[in-house]
Order: C-alpha cells, then sequence, then structure tokens
C-alpha cells in the first residue's frame, strides 16, 4: 500500500530544498549568471516552472518510495544509499551528459547536481521514516 503523505512530505521537502538553493541567499545569483538569465527572465516564466517542479518532484518522490520498497531496506542509512546509488547512477550521469553537449560550465552542473543529490538524500530519509 502507497503512503500518500511521506510522498507529499517528500515533495513539499523537495520543493522547499530547491526553492532556497536557487534562492539569492545561496546560489541563485550565481546559476543565473552562469544560466545567462536576468532576474526579469528568469521571474518571467517562474510560476509555469515551479508548477512543473512540483509535478515532477511528486513524481520522483513516488519512483523513490517504489525503489525503497522493493529493495526493502532495514534502516534509514539503507534508503539513503539507494537514493545516493540513484543520482551516480541515473541523474549526475544524464545531466552531465547533456549539460556537455549544451556547452554549460562545470560550475553550473555542480550546483545543479549538488541540489539534486541533497533533495534526493532528504526525500529519501523522509519517504522511509514516514512509512
Amino acid at each position: 500500500m502507497t503512503n500518500w503523505l511521506g510522498i507529499v512530505l517528500a515533495t513539499v521537502a523537495a520543493m522547499a530544498i530547491g526553492s532556497l538553493w536557487y534562492s539569492n541567499l545561496l546560489f541563485g545569483k550565481e546559476w543565473r549568471k552562469l544560466a545567462k538569465l536576468s532576474e526579469k527572465e528568469f521571474q518571467a516564466g517562474v510560476v509555469k516552472s515551479m508548477v512543473f517542479m512540483l509535478v515532477l518532484a511528486f513524481v520522483s518522490a513516488f519512483v523513490l518510495k517504489r525503489f525503497i520498497v522493493i529493495a526493502g531496506p532495514v534502516d534509514v542509512l539503507a534508503a539513503i544509499k539507494i537514493a545516493i546509488w540513484i543520482w551516480f547512477g541515473f541523474v549526475m550521469t544524464y545531466s552531465v551528459s547533456n549539460a556537455m553537449f549544451g556547452k554549460r560550465s562545470l560550475k553550473l552542473i555542480a550546483i545543479d547536481l549538488s541540489n539534486q543529490l541533497i533533495t534526493l538524500i532528504v526525500m529519501a530519509a523522509i519517504l522511509f521514516k514516514v512509512n
């Protein structure tokens, strides 16, 4: 049976981490500079992007929960290891490949990938704990 509360909480956590990560408090200014986006250009599509990201975060939480259930980890550390392996084997490899062909800077790739890694780790912990 699916625990929807855990999936919703993991989705909210992913959105919160992303919002903080790409805010001016952390990496937002540098990310926009490296992505060659002005504040105005970034803000123009932010609502549409946030709605889309909410859906994607929900899908990620749902799928990550499936991996955790299938693997049957006995503790939260095992769930986090699953998230790290998913990040390493799929997220990082495809992101770097796409970024290299798109001529994106290593610093921009690092900002995005570190956000994705931290997000998956937090989501895995939530999904395991709220079982």
